[in-house]
């Protein structure tokens, strides 16, 4: 028995798998197996009506059956040579002519036309719910054909089988609309299990994953103030060496020597800074306060107070060019440091004598986009995607002071709230900073 099930088994299984290629998308795996299925059923149970007719002795529509059949089974050939769509649509027309010429030929009595009905679920088998054109084309041709049916049958009574064959036929179809009720159900049924197995599975892995991510996270803060604060110890040591070296014997010491101090003290400082930058950008984003409004206008004056210094010194200008929006559901600190930032490089990076940095506004419809523009000294195009990366300084310490992290931060806050940063600029002209943020923040991300 085994010896004969296991063939039929292994060529069930190369019909369904026809077309089916390494690599395609599961979703369009499972509707080319349908496609093979359900032609591969129905070519079946049409050539099941062959000796039927034969036995009537109705040659011509034994035949009609097995052309029927062979064009059926044309979905299979379409599917093997990669036209996957086509074959559906393929099989919606012919399936619906199958029936069409059938119920016009057999007669009335038979019942064969009731398998419009049927007919009409297939394009919801064959397509997903979101192929709505796809399936609204099969649902139009059942429609159509159905509706010619109801026209020219009366014309075809004198080629209609007789009475009692229609009724014996009629028979079988009721058989035939149960099994094909059935596979149709289990079908749906099948996939439905498969796909309710594989989400559990799937938010099983998910759940596995979020809390190995959650524990290495929680390695991963953990080791970096860790290793911030072991490295800040010496760091602070060898800072103060050199001030208490400087403060008693600068006197006694060349220029050479304090030069040589003072870069060593210099140094220990700046790493000190980019210890504490780095340890702030491990921890952005967690450990956060609850949301807030943000009024963006009242943020910018309490930034030009902050930065009023720099202002001042630079003689610089800071122009509001629009009005500017309220946010809700965010976090007043990361939005003030995005502002405060972009707006402090544009006063940093200018050598202009009046420097000027202007902000603008973009009433998108599902996003608020900013603009911070300055008339600096502006970045090649060549550093474009390099300026968001850590550490990535374009300019010595001693031509601008800073750790090279800033606008890193600045993309990291953005993406934070699912928004983008990017940049335009040319150089000896200025730079223009854009930040999006979506209106309505569903939830928040960190990557």
């Amino acid at each position: 028995m085994k010896k004969f099930i296991l063939p039929v088994t292994e060529f069930w299984a190369c019909i369904c798998s026809v077309g089916i290629s390494e690599g395609m998308p599961e979703k369009e795996v499972k509707y080319v197996r349908f496609t093979n299925v359900i032609a591969l059923l129905t070519a079946l149970a049409v050539f099941a009506y062959i000796p039927f007719s034969l036995i009537k002795g109705n040659r011509e529509l034994s035949i009609l059956q097995g052309i029927d059949a062979l064009c059926i089974l044309l979905a299979l050939l379409l599917n093997s040579l990669g036209y996957n769509r086509l074959a559906r649509h393929t099989y919606i027309v012919i399936v619906n002519c199958f029936v069409l010429i059938n119920s016009c030929f057999i007669g009335y009595r038979s019942g064969v036309q009731d398998f419009f009905y049927i007919v009409y679920i297939i394009p919801f088998l064959l397509f997903s719910v979101t192929d709505y054109k796809d399936i609204a084309f099969g649902v139009i041709v059942s429609v159509v054909f159905f509706n010619l049916y109801q026209h020219i049958y009366p014309y075809f009574n004198a080629y209609n089988l007789d009475i009692q064959s229609q009724e014996m036929i009629s028979n079988i179809n009721l058989w035939m609309k149960f099994v094909l009720f059935g596979i149709a159900i289990y079908i749906l049924s099948y996939y439905n299990f498969s796909t309710e197995v594989e989400l559990a599975l799937t938010n099983q892995k998910l759940q596995a994953q979020a809390q190995e991510l959650k524990r290495s996270n929680e390695d991963l803060e953990q080791f970096a103030a860790i290793i911030s604060h072991d490295l800040k110890a010496p760091v602070r040591n060898v800072s103060g060496f050199m001030t208490i070296l400087m403060r008693k014997y600068g006197d006694k010491l060349d220029a050479d020597a304090m030069s040589f101090v003072e870069l060593s003290k210099n140094s220990s400082e700046r790493m000190a800074k980019q210890i504490d930058d780095l340890l702030s950008y491990s921890k952005l984003g967690r450990d956060l306060p609850a949301t807030n409004t943000v009024d963006v206008n009242e943020m910018i004056k309490t930034i030009r107070m902050e930065l009023g210094e720099k202002i001042s010194e630079k003689s610089a200008t800071l122009a509001i060019e629009s009005p500017l929006p309220t946010l809700y559901n965010v976090h007043s600190s990361m939005i003030h440091h995005v502002f405060q930032n972009l707006i402090a490089n544009g006063i940093k990076f200018n050598t202009n004598e009046a420097p000027r940095i202007a902000i603008s506004y973009t009433d998108h419809s599902t996003h608020h986009i900013f603009h911070i523009r300055d008339n600096g000294i502006g970045i090649s195009e060549e550093y474009k995607q390099k300026v968001f990366q850590m550490f990535k300084r374009l300019h010595t310490e001693q031509e601008y002071e800073g750790t090279g992290i800033g606008l890193a931060v600045c993309k990291k806050i953005v993406d934070f709230y699912g928004g983008d940063i990017w940049m335009e600029s040319q150089v000896g002209v200025g730079t223009s900073f854009y930040f999006s943020l979506p209106k309505h923040q569903v939830q928040f991300s960190l990557s």
